[in-house]
C-alpha cells in the first residue's frame, strides 16, 4: 500500500505539472467547451432537478457547467488548484451558482457512500493513476439507480494501434496513463464498480472539424523536442494509424482525431 501511495502521488505531481500552467488552455478549448456536445450528454444522462451531480477531473468545469441549471448541486472535483479557480471564474462568469469547488483524486472520493445521483467523468479518466480503483469510487458514491457517465479519449481493440496512440498521447503529455478501449470499460464498469452498462457510443473528439496539431500540443505546454518527434510519429504513420486518427498533412499543418467512447452505466 505504501509503493501503491507513492506510485499515486508521482502521477498526481504529473498531472498538477501539466495542467496548473496550462489551465486557461482548457477553458477556451473548442473540444472541451464544446456546448452543443455536452447538451446532447446531459440529455441523454437525464436529469431530476432533485439530483446531486459529482464531476470528477472536472478540468476548467465545461460538464460541471452543462449539468448545473437543471439539478439541484454540482460538485466539481480536481486535483489541480489551477484548474478549480477556472471553475470558479468559468461558473460566475455564467451566473451558476450552484456549484462547489473540491480539490481530491478519483481514487480517494472524499464523499460518503450513496451521495450522488449523477456521477460523471469526461476527458480526464486517461490521467487516473489506478483506474480499477477511481471506478470503484465512482459506484461507491453513486445512489442506487444513479447514472455514471464516461466519456473519454479511447483506443481500439487493436494491441498494435493502441500502443502507437498511447505512445504519441504520453509524448505530448507525460501525464497521460492510458486511453482504454470498449471491451476494458466494459470490464472495468460491470466488474469493478458493480453497474450495469446501459449505453455506449464511439466516435471521434475533434476540435469542429478536426484537431489542429499546434493547438493540441501548445495547450499542454508540450516542449519543442517532443513536438519535432510527435510531428515524425505523424507524418511517418502507418496506413492503419493514418486511417485510425483520420490523419490529414497539408504542407507544415497537421490535422487529425482521436478515438473516443461515451459509456453509460446504472446503479
Amino acid at each position: 500500500m505504501i509503493q501503491e501511495t507513492k506510485e499515486f502521488e508521482k502521477t498526481y505531481d504529473k498531472v498538477k505539472a501539466s495542467f496548473g500552467p496550462n489551465a486557461h488552455g482548457y477553458t477556451i478549448s473548442k473540444g472541451h467547451a464544446d456546448t452543443e456536445g455536452l447538451a446532447k450528454l446531459v440529455a441523454r444522462v437525464g436529469t431530476q432537478p432533485t439530483d446531486h451531480v459529482l464531476d470528477i477531473g472536472t478540468g476548467a468545469g465545461h460538464t460541471a457547467i452543462a449539468f448545473a441549471p437543471y439539478v439541484a448541486s454540482v460538485v466539481a472535483l480536481d486535483l489541480t488548484p489551477q484548474m478549480l479557480q477556472e471553475v470558479g471564474r468559468n461558473a460566475a462568469a455564467k451566473g451558476i451558482n450552484n456549484i462547489e469547488l473540491k480539490q481530491g483524486a478519483a481514487e480517494a472520493l472524499p464523499f460518503a457512500d450513496n451521495e450522488f445521483e449523477i456521477v460523471s467523468c469526461r476527458l480526464t479518466t486517461h490521467h487516473f493513476a489506478h483506474l480499477p480503483q477511481a471506478v470503484r469510487e465512482m459506484g461507491r458514491v453513486l445512489k442506487p439507480g444513479g447514472k455514471l457517465l464516461i466519456a473519454d479519449t479511447s483506443v481500439p481493440a487493436d494491441a498494435e494501434l493502441d500502443r502507437q496512440i498511447n505512445e504519441i498521447e504520453i509524448l505530448r503529455d507525460p501525464s497521460h496513463v492510458r486511453n482504454y478501449n470498449e471491451a476494458e470499460w466494459r470490464t472495468l464498469i460491470e466488474q469493478e464498480a458493480r453497474l450495469r452498462v446501459i449505453e455506449v457510443e464511439v466516435g471521434y473528439f475533434d476540435e469542429g472539424r478536426k484537431m489542429d496539431f499546434d493547438n493540441w500540443t501548445q495547450r499542454i505546454g508540450t516542449p519543442a523536442s517532443d513536438v519535432a518527434r510527435l510531428r515524425q510519429l505523424f507524418r511517418n504513420a502507418s496506413p492503419a494509424l493514418r486511417d485510425i486518427l483520420k490523419i490529414e498533412l497539408e504542407g507544415d499543418k497537421i490535422a487529425f482525431t482521436l478515438p473516443r467512447i461515451t459509456v453509460i452505466a446504472q446503479k
